[in-house]
């Protein structure tokens, strides 16, 4: 291969590493970018994690808290139910003792009554039920008493039986004023459950979001470390291309000047076989090696910067 050729090749090698390293160096800034927001990313996806289990949390506390609240309501309730039943076997007793008409009948209607009454009470207060079957059966006692209240409405009321009856109305009032505070608590529990699945969902959510961050991050990581590896090999590759390219020049240039000075020597030659007069320049030449001018003219050059 001609010099001219192999300097052609050199300058095209150059020129493709050259482009090389541009192109790296361009997706070296576009990963440090990305690896900056990356960690901004995971800190800020870290963070609403954070947030989110301390406020799923406050949701269990408070889950926690309306349960119990709940389960006392629902005990107080049945408490409430059992001093009903035995204020109103009290009345039963006070009523069958007052002379009425067609006592025989009332006795019978008031004793089926009364024993589905306390049937369905001792289910309220013996069996584990629904919130829903519980409330259920607690209507079904109201419409049953109601239909005892039609049945009295004729009997003779002593001052005693007026007093029952104000202390069961008092306590019926209070049964329901619990039911309503436990049908509410009971949708506040599904409002607290439903926020809990959320909240866990959301977390599930973001968990995978930063699992999926932190992969990206490792990836654009060790492409970083291998994008600046190659630059680095390639950078050593530009200072070798490029001290063959000089070495090369120079070379070239050594072999030109050799060339001009050879035929310069044949010139004088030809003049001294003809016994021509010589300048000084041209005796040198005639008497002197190629190196041994270039050795006098780099001993002049560093005279002169002297």
């Amino acid at each position: 291969m001609s010099q001219d050729l192999s300097e052609e090749a050199l300058l095209k090698k150059i020129e493709e590493t050259r482009s090389r390293v541009v192109e790296l160096k361009s997706e070296k800034d576009r990963l440090i970018r990305n690896i900056r927001d990356l960690k901004s990313s995971i800190a800020s996806t870290k963070s609403r994690i954070r947030d989110l289990v301390s406020e799923r949390n406050a949701v269990r506390n408070s889950l926690k808290s309306v349960i119990e609240e709940r389960r006392k309501l629902v005990e107080e309730r049945r408490s409430l139910v059992t001093e009903l039943r035995k204020k109103r076997e009290k009345l039963y007793d006070l009523l069958s003792r007052i002379e009425v008409r067609d006592r025989d009948k009332l006795r019978s209607t008031v004793g089926t009554l009364k024993t589905r009454i306390e049937k369905l009470e001792w289910r309220i207060i013996t069996e584990s039920l629904s919130l829903e079957e519980e409330n259920r059966l607690v209507r079904e006692i109201a419409k049953l008493e109601t239909e005892l209240e039609k049945i009295y409405e004729n009997i003779k009321k002593s001052n005693e039986v007026s007093e029952l009856r104000a202390e069961i109305t008092s306590i019926k009032i209070n049964i329901g004023d619990l039911g309503k505070k436990i049908e509410q608590l009971t949708q506040e529990l599904t409002s607290l459950s439903s926020r809990e699945q959320s909240i866990r969902s959301e977390v599930d959510k973001n968990r995978k979001a930063l699992e999926q961050l932190v992969n990206e991050l490792s990836s654009s990581v060790s492409r970083l470390l291998q994008v600046k590896e190659e630059l680095r090999t390639l950078s050593e590759v530009l200072r070798g291309s490029y001290e063959e390219l000089r070495k090369l020049r120079a070379g070239r240039s050594r072999q030109r000047e050799i060339e001009v000075f050879t035929r310069k020597k044949k010139e004088v030659e030809e003049k001294a076989r003809k016994s021509e007069r010589l300048s000084f320049y041209e005796a040198q030449i005639l008497y002197s090696s190629y190196e041994d001018i270039v050795e006098e003219e780099n001993e002049k050059s560093t005279d002169s910067s002297s």
